[in-house]
C-alpha cells in the first residue's frame, strides 16, 4: 500500500478519517464491544452529520445506530447496518477477541459495502496477518506514546 496522508495525534487521526470519508453518506463500524465502542464514537464525531452504525464483534444482527446528542455521539435503537463505507476497528483483530482475517472475510462478504478501512493502533492488523488477506481500501495506522509523571 501507498502512504496517502501522515497522521500525527487525535486531531490528525480525526482529519485524517474525516477525508477518507468525506464523499461517503454511510459508515458502519464493526468492532470489539466495549474496547472499540469509544473509538467508533470518537470518529464519527467529525462527520457526525453522516448516517452511521455500530456492529459488535460480528454480530450484524445487534447493529445500532450511532446518534449525535447534546452529549456527544451515542448508541441508539437497533437498525440494519449497510453502508457505503465499512470500517474494521482494531480491536477486532487482536488475539483475546478470536476473530481471524478468515472470519471477518466471510462476515464482509454478507454486507453490502463499496468501500473498507481499517483503523487500528500499533500495527495490529499488519502483525495479525489482516493486511494479506483482506482487501482493505486504506489502513489508517496510529501509534501512541507516553508517559506519566509524578
Amino acid at each position: 500500500m501507498e502512504k496517502v496522508q501522515d497522521v500525527k495525534g487525535l486531531g490528525g487521526m480525526l482529519n485524517g478519517f474525516r477525508y477518507l470519508v468525506k464523499d461517503d453518506q454511510k459508515i458502519t463500524f464493526v468492532g470489539s464491544p466495549g474496547f472499540c465502542t469509544p473509538f467508533a464514537l470518537f470518529l464519527g464525531y467529525p462527520v457526525r452529520e453522516k448516517e452511521m452504525f455500530f456492529i459488535p464483534g460480528l454480530a450484524k444482527e445487534e447493529a445500532r445506530k450511532i446518534i449525535s446528542t447534546a452529549y456527544g455521539l451515542e448508541l441508539g435503537e437497533k437498525a440494519e447496518a449497510n453502508a457505503n463505507v465499512m470500517v474494521i476497528l482494531g480491536g477486532m483483530a487482536m488475539p483475546k477477541i478470536g476473530v481471524t482475517p478468515e472470519d471477518m472475510k466471510g462476515f464482509l462478504a454478507k454486507m453490502n459495502y463499496k468501500k473498507l478501512i481499517g483503523v487500528c493502533f500499533m500495527g495490529i492488523f499488519e502483525k495479525a496477518g489482516w493486511c494479506q488477506k483482506i482487501n482493505f481500501d486504506y489502513i489508517m495506522n496510529l501509534i501512541i506514546e507516553g508517559d506519566i509523571t509524578k
